[in-house]
């Protein structure tokens, strides 16, 4: 007998946090809410592997998860916040800009283990109606839309 996989989008049970939170994130990577926030003044090294460096304006530069993974600070792309999980886990927020505008045009959070590989993702509009939630564990996407109780609820799940 052989099977297959299909790809398919379907239309999902409940599947994706209530709320565009690191904790909603970590907890689809598997995790515990957030423990706490890392503070670095210039640059620090932790013992865990994550580096944070600012810049002379207090910033986020750059943050090194790892030995190989680096994120780095741009023209379109603010790192807004880094922030230790008691999960083992490390979390980063993204703001990305369109055309250089003073406004993010999404928020991006992005769920690390200690060696840098990415294990999920939660892009959201700047209002919060709607997200975008990425597994990278399990293969799986998902589409959020804020209901009526003003909580995202799960509209299309796929596999990715």
């Amino acid at each position: 007998m052989v099977a297959f996989s299909s790809s398919r989008r379907q239309q999902p049970k409940s599947f994706a946090p209530k709320q565009t939170t690191l904790e909603g994130l970590a907890a689809c990577g598997g995790g515990e809410p957030a423990a706490r926030g890392l503070d670095a003044r210039a640059s620090r090294r932790n013992g865990g592997g994550v580096e944070v460096a600012r810049s002379r304006d207090g910033a986020i530069s750059q943050v090194k998860i790892g030995r190989w993974r680096t994120l780095a600070a741009g023209p379109q792309r603010r790192l807004a916040e880094v922030r230790e999980l008691a999960c083992e886990r490390v979390a980063v927020k993204i703001d990305r800009f369109a055309d250089g505008g003073d406004r993010p045009s999404s928020e991006i959070w992005q769920l690390y283990d200690r060696e840098g590989r990415l294990e999920a993702a939660m892009q959201s509009s700047p209002d919060g109606r709607f997200a975008l939630l990425t597994n990278y564990q399990t293969r799986e996407a998902c589409r959020l839309v804020r209901n009526q109780r003003n909580e995202l609820e799960t509209v299309e799940r796929w596999r990715i």
